[in-house]
């Protein structure tokens, strides 16, 4: 699988933990879930809190349009109580598609905008942040193997795997 970042891999990032991409206050936010963190949070017993339009799957959302699981401290339940939370959740900022068997990486500034997002401008530079999202895509099974392709690179230039 080839993957291609669209970002600006200097802006820096790092988690204010706001709360705010969480979706709170938003009533269109939803967390689409990978079958494996369907299984998980099953087996978690949290099969009720899960909400299937189509053929995906999706966390349901609290009264105020937030995650479920996110608390008054603006902290995740998952990741407090079991040390595990879903990949889409893990990847903030970033979000990702799969194109023609391309793995696509962005970032959603119209939704980071939207949010009030407050960890822009310090901590790692998203390019030094990648990894980690490849990462967490492999623990759901969306990849195993991919080669990098820049942007501005032409067609068929591999720069690494």
């Amino acid at each position: 699988m080839y993957f291609i970042p669209r970002f600006d891999p200097r802006l820096k990032f790092e988690c204010a933990k706001c709360g705010n991409c969480c979706g709170r206050g938003l009533n269109e936010w939803l967390l689409e879930l990978y079958p494996v963190e369907v299984k998980i949070l099953s087996e978690m017993g949290y099969s009720d809190l899960i909400v299937k339009y189509g053929e995906h799957y999706f966390l349901s959302r609290s009264k105020d349009g937030s995650c479920i699981f996110l608390d008054k401290d603006n902290l995740c339940i998952l990741r407090k109580e079991y040390e595990w939370y879903p990949a889409n959740c893990r990847i903030f900022p970033f979000s990702t598609t799969i194109i023609n068997n391309v793995l696509v990486i962005y970032v959603n500034m119209d939704y980071v905008r939207k949010v009030r997002c407050k960890g822009f401008g310090r901590g790692a530079p998203l390019g030094a942040q990648v990894d980690n999202v490849l990462d967490a895509l492999r623990d759901v099974g969306v990849l195993r193997d991919y080669f990098v392709v820049s942007p501005s690179s032409s067609e068929g230039d591999i720069l690494s795997r």
